[in-house]
């Protein structure tokens, strides 16, 4: 076998192994265990493999759901980037496929939650994760009101931006309301905080 073809395997094995690592850990939180009462061995003998390449992939557990978030992060980035940075895209849809994204990554996004309440790194993770749209927000902010002053651009933005996951995420871990007219209440927020000359 070729050196390039090793190569090409080697990267292939990372990512399957990685990938069956992060798919038994929703698999065993989807099942209703916390994420603390999840063990390393249980994630591995799901994955079908053993703890010593737990390791080569992941220092800890905090490492593993820290891999988590990212990916729902860049998930997020795809889906919201485009309404964000003006390219015409609708703001009712965005709003939807965000909130399809969170759906999608319940599991995650619970560890996430739980493991923030207790670990430093993860809560530090938590805030960056939410915080890095805020100057996405202002951007399209200042575009509809150049005039705006800078303190309240950075006020508004910083107000939808969490208000929008307090209440996405609030419901999809313990859905109280119906599901359109929040994403109906929520897209009008936006589309006043954003609309020309407000």
């Amino acid at each position: 076998m070729s050196v390039l073809s090793r190569r090409h395997q080697t990267a292939g094995t990372r990512r399957n192994n990685e990938g069956a690592l992060t798919r038994a850990t929703l698999e065993l939180l989807d099942e209703g265990l916390p994420f603390a009462g999840i063990g390393i061995e249980q994630i591995v003998s799901r994955a079908g493999l053993s703890r010593p390449t737990f390791y080569s992939y992941f220092d800890d557990k905090r490492a593993l759901v820290l891999r988590l978030g990212e990916q729902v992060e860049v998930q997020l980035a795809e889906v919201a980037d485009p309404w964000l940075e003006g390219h015409g895209v609708s703001l009712r849809e965005t709003l939807q496929a965000v909130l399809d994204v969170l759906l999608r990554n319940s599991a995650a996004l619970r560890a996430l939650i739980e493991a923030a309440t207790y670990d430093e790194d993860v809560a530090a993770f938590w805030r960056r994760f939410h915080e890095s749209f805020i100057p996405r927000a202002e951007k399209r902010i200042k575009a509809s009101n150049p005039k705006l002053a800078r303190k309240q651009v950075a006020a508004r933005a910083f107000a939808l931006v969490w208000m929008t996951e307090r209440a996405l995420v609030e419901h999809v871990t313990r859905p109280t309301v119906d599901e359109q007219a929040l994403l109906d209440q929520v897209s009008w927020f936006w589309s006043v905080a954003t609309a020309p000359g407000r």
